[in-house]
């Protein structure tokens, strides 16, 4: 009796194995063509596929050309791959037989070998991202400005080869922490020291820094490794000298933007023009600097830096006169190292008047009785950026 189960158990399992063999095989594997052509005409080549796997390839009128090729036993897909390549045709297997057309959104079967793949960029606009991808992708995309999405409609393939291209270009910009100190020393107090701005602050030039050079405008420049140093001796000199120290801000830029630093006040002075009614005018003194800074490698930062310094001149009554100086240089940083900007002198003109009580404000005999005084000051201001590389 037991035999006679184990005999059942084995037939069924024979069975098993004869019905299940075929039918996997049947869907995994890919007819297989060897045939050879030469110089024939692709759509004779695509028929005698056909004929050969009993498998229906139709292709539009617009797949013309000849193919010459040596295939044995290849499964059919790779064999269709390597028949249109040349022409730039492609393929795709809808049911039970294939479609073959020209890859072109202009060809009326276009839309059934396609399809369509809607990315959200994250980085960069979709703009900058058509401009920087290869020309060939153009004819299949189609972008918004606003929200930043591109639209690709193609063939499987090129989808995917858009993709990790796109991918190589849609990555987080470096960014650049910039840091400004604002300095401003009493003339008088350089000229009782030596008379020379960077003697005074004790900046020996040796093999570390570059060349201290002077432009048109007056505004110097140097580049060192490491001002540590200097900014703890300008600290230091600010309590117990006529040094000021303005603001201390710091900036976090993307690479090739603009970051745009003020320092000052703001003033609201009243404008009475003749014929006119009285106004309201606000006026912003003090120091603005623009600076652009663009990452060469991980060691240099080119920098675009416009510094625009303004402040008044004269105050009186009867006018307020604002000086303004601006300047728009490039230069060349190292990553984490500062740079000086000096050569920068700020003149302040200042009328005093003193009267005798009373007396000093009776019409006609008043001059008599008061005095008007003219003082003019002049402070040296250092600008001290140091640039610093973030997210490499």
């Amino acid at each position: 009796m037991r035999s006679k189960s184990i005999i059942m158990i084995m037939i069924i399992l024979f069975l098993s194995l004869i019905v299940v063999i075929p039918l996997q095989a049947e869907e995994i594997d890919e007819p297989l063509v060897s045939t050879l052509f030469f110089y024939t005409d692709i759509q004779e080549a695509l028929n005698e596929i056909t004929l050969q796997t009993g498998v229906n390839i139709i292709a539009d009128d617009s797949v013309r050309g000849y193919v010459t090729l040596d295939l044995e036993e290849v499964p059919i897909e790779q064999a269709l791959t390597m028949m249109l390549l040349k022409g730039g045709y492609s393929f795709r297997k809808i049911d039970d037989y294939y479609l073959v057309s020209v890859i072109d959104p202009r060809s009326p079967n276009f839309q059934r070998i396609a399809e369509t793949e809607i990315i959200k960029l994250q980085y960069i606009t979709a703009a900058e991202a058509i401009a920087l991808l290869p020309a060939h992708y153009e004819r299949y995309l189609r972008s918004s400005g606003v929200r930043d999405m591109i639209t690709i409609t193609a063939t499987p393939e090129i989808i995917e080869g858009f993709k990790r291209d796109l991918a190589k270009i849609d990555t987080p910009a470096q960014e650049v922490m910039i840091q400004v100190l604002v300095t401003e020393i009493s003339s008088e107090l350089i000229n009782e020291r030596g008379g020379d701005l960077f003697r005074f602050l004790n900046l020996e030039q040796d093999d570390d820094y570059f060349q201290l050079q002077y432009d048109r405008a007056g505004f110097a420049g140097i580049l060192g490794r490491d001002f540590g140093e200097l900014e703890s001796r300008l600290r230091f000199l600010s309590q117990t000298e006529d040094v000021e120290i303005k603001a201390n801000p710091r900036v976090q830029v993307t690479d090739r933007e603009t970051a745009t630093l003020f320092i000052g006040e703001e003033q609201v002075i009243i404008l009475e023009p003749a014929n006119a009614s009285a106004r309201l005018e606000r006026v912003d003194v003090g120091v603005s600097i623009d600076v652009t800074p663009r990452i060469l490698n991980d060691e240099y930062i080119k920098m675009r830096i416009k510094p625009d310094i303004s402040h008044f001149s004269e105050e009186r009554q009867e006018r307020l006169v604002v000086k303004r100086s601006e300047l728009d240089t490039t230069v060349y940083a190292r990553n984490g190292a500062q740079l000086t900007l000096g050569g920068m002198t700020l003149s302040r003109e200042t009328e005093f008047v003193s009267t005798v009580p009373l007396l000093g404000e009776i019409p006609l005999v008043r001059w008599f009785f008061r005095q008007e005084t003219e003082r003019e000051s002049e402070r040296e201001l250092l600008i001290f950026l140091t640039p610093e590389i973030i997210g490499k």
